[in-house]
């Protein structure tokens, strides 16, 4: 999927990028506009005089003010994290005007187009390291970071749009109920891993976590459970019938409940597509839409396991 361009560094306002430098303590000498994600502001990679290498991300306020508040947010929740996360680490935070710039270390690896086999084992050893520390004190629930987990039952009331969603959406909005029960936890969560949110080393053996803004406290299986529907979701180099066997077998490594989120992403990118129009960027209503439709045969697989043995621990369901 691709959304509107990034802005370039060099249209940044020049006092930003000269606050930029006087907060990194050295000359910029070269950078590297980098593309992807869903802000309109410029990401960068910086080359530095002292011989750094490092990351920026900026945004104008006046531009889109809710990727302003993110910039701040994630800033805050970098100072925290403890240091055997696999997380860059925040330089310096820039507010200059109407404008803020986050600056981090250099994360080294790339982001592919496709989940490989080998970025699924490295995400996973860079999720279950995270998840293994106790989220610190200032994070809020993950429930407060979760958007839209009713969206099976709204698509129940508003009417749904075709035939398989008639079918589902009912059963689908039994598995979800309880969400912020069931959710809760004292883990560390990054909440919004997907592919273009990591990076993986030429070896493909070691992974690190990106854009941490939704970072939340709650149940330690949340971050393999999205990745296991972005992998669906974003596709697998073998093919879309590989990235659902890959997703389905994560899953049945996991706690129930890690299905029954799976099922509600499902749910949250179909209400967020049909009632939720971006009017910055409309092609992200398209991106939910195709997202929750390319879940829809894990998610049909998901449900037809809650009728039957798999269910066993749907306490409720």
């Amino acid at each position: 999927m691709t959304f509107t361009p990034r802005a370039a560094w060099a249209d940044t306002p020049e006092p930003v990028r000269t606050a930029v430098a006087e907060a990194l303590g050295s000359t910029i000498v070269a950078h590297t506009d980098l593309h992807g994600g869903m802000s309109p502001g410029p990401a960068v990679g910086l080359r530095l005089a002292d011989g750094r290498q490092v990351f920026i991300k900026a945004v104008s306020a006046e531009v889109r003010a809710q990727n302003h508040k993110m910039i701040l947010q994630e800033a805050g929740i970098l100072d925290i994290l403890p240091d055997s996360v696999p997380a860059p680490r925040r330089l310096a935070t820039v507010e200059h005007g109407s404008w803020v710039a986050l600056a981090t270390t250099w994360a080294p690896g790339a982001t592919k187009a496709s989940w490989t086999d080998a970025s699924i084992e490295a995400v996973t050893e860079a999720c279950r390291a995270a998840n293994g520390h106790r989220a610190p004190g200032m994070l809020p629930p993950v429930a407060q970071r979760i958007f839209d987990f009713d969206g099976w039952t709204r698509l129940l009331e508003i009417g749904s749009r075709d035939d398989w969603e008639a079918a589902y959406a009912e059963p689908a909005a039994k598995v979800v109920a309880g969400w912020d029960r069931w959710t809760a936890g004292d883990a560390l969560v990054h909440r919004d891993i997907r592919l273009d949110n990591t990076t993986v080393d030429e070896q493909g053996t070691s992974a690190v976590l990106l854009d941490w803004a939704y970072a939340a406290a709650g149940a330690p299986w949340i971050d393999l459970a999205q990745m296991a529907a972005d992998v669906v979701a974003t596709g697998h180099a073998l093919g879309q019938q590989a990235a659902t066997d890959r997703a389905y077998r994560l899953l049945c490594s996991l706690p129930a409940e890690a299905s029954r989120f799976v099922v509600g992403l499902a749910g949250m990118w179909s209400i967020r597509a049909a009632t939720v129009p971006d009017t910055f960027n409309p092609s992200i209503s398209i991106w939910r839409r195709a997202r929750s439709a390319a879940l829809r045969p894990l998610v049909t697989r998901l449900i037809a396991d809650f009728s039957t043995s798999r269910g066993r621990d749907l306490r409720g369901y």
